[in-house]
């Protein structure tokens, strides 16, 4: 079967959920949005204060960060996968919470996707990821989130950082975040990357449809590498909207602190601030980012880096996403773990 097929058998499933979508606010009362006082769902966010994020996809087999999902699904093939490995560690490291990539550019979806040909089902190891990362945070008491990239040349047909997405594919990632919300309840977290490729009408249909299933959820709309240098959380981007924080991929909070109190189109939001850290080396293709994903000759950065992005978000009003990369074998590989280690000694000292 090829994509095409396949996005049309989701149009039919997806089609009835289109049939009765997510209500538009009425009022101000009624509507769901950002928050515009710091609620209890805020409070908790920022008391959690630290998390982690795992890039672990077809990328970490092709070594590209970012694959195109032109390989086929068997090339994902991990033979040691221990998703309860990286949850001890971050537990070991004092995260509150985790975020999984469950679709990265590439296409691959890290659960098996009904109606879908390229994810784990169709792969050299069929383990639902997302499913057992969803059991390691609950053994370790860490709150899970999911990470979803619109961007996605396999399903888009082209590599293409602007170009809006099309109808067919729209229904696939409206049906593929209804699966993760439903199939696997309790996600308090949920990262939309790419945003700005959808409308701002989908975004937030999108916003709103995780909100319904799920309400507890905070929802993060990543402002991307470039915006997030520009704004370093002052602003809310109009493409990275509705969202609940603002974040700064690769970007540590302003010297002076977050503010929470921002504008955005005339209204007050309260919108704490999350600096998402790559704990890899620099990826040459992109001057000033760090790798998200392992590939050959990965070396974290040094403990003391580490530390540093923890101390710099808690002394700014910042939450700190680190991000973590599992190698081909589906584990962290050990020069990792033992940074990781040495970290949590200077972060606990």
């Amino acid at each position: 079967m090829n994509r095409r097929q396949v996005l049309k058998r989701i149009a039919v499933p997806v089609a009835a959920a289109f049939a009765q979508p997510v209500d538009k606010p009425k009022s101000d009362a009624q509507a769901i949005g950002p928050a515009t006082e710091r609620t209890p769902l805020m409070a908790e966010y920022e008391r959690l204060r630290f998390g982690v994020s795992y890039h672990f996809s077809m990328n970490t087999f092709t070594g590209d960060d970012y694959e195109q999902g032109k390989v086929p699904a068997t090339t994902y093939n991990p033979t040691k996968l221990d998703v309860r490995q990286w949850i001890s560690a971050a537990h070991d490291l004092g995260a509150k919470y985790a975020v999984l990539t469950a679709k990265h550019m590439s296409g691959f979806a890290l659960w098996d996707s009904e109606g879908y040909e390229y994810d784990v089902a169709a792969s050299g190891n069929k383990t639902d990821v997302v499913a057992a990362f969803m059991a390691a945070c609950r053994e370790f008491d860490i709150r899970p989130g999911f990470y979803y990239c619109i961007l996605d040349p396999h399903n888009e047909g082209k590599f293409d950082w602007n170009a809006p997405v099309l109808p067919a594919y729209y229904k696939l990632i409206y049906h593929q975040v209804t699966e993760l919300h439903t199939r696997y309840p309790g996600a308090f977290y949920q990262l939309f990357d790419i945003t700005w490729k959808v409308s701002d009408e989908q975004r937030w249909e999108l916003y709103r449809l995780v909100k319904k299933l799920n309400p507890e959820c905070v929802i993060v709309m990543n402002q991307a590498f470039y915006q997030s240098k520009r704004n370093q959380g002052r602003t809310a981007e109009p493409k990275s909207w509705p969202t609940d924080v603002i974040n700064g991929e690769d970007q540590l909070p302003p010297p002076e602190g977050h503010d929470p109190h921002l504008k955005f189109e005339g209204k007050t939001y309260y919108l704490p601030f999350e600096a998402w850290m790559p704990a890899g080396p620099l990826y040459p293709p992109m001057p000033g980012m760090h790798s998200w994903f392992w590939r050959e000759g990965f070396k974290t950065q040094s403990p003391e880096a580490i530390a540093g992005f923890y101390r710099a978000c808690t002394t700014r009003n910042s939450n700190l996403l680190l991000n973590l990369s599992p190698d081909k074998t589906g584990r962290l590989p050990d020069e990792q773990v033992e940074t990781l280690h040495a970290a949590a000694k200077l972060i606990h000292a």
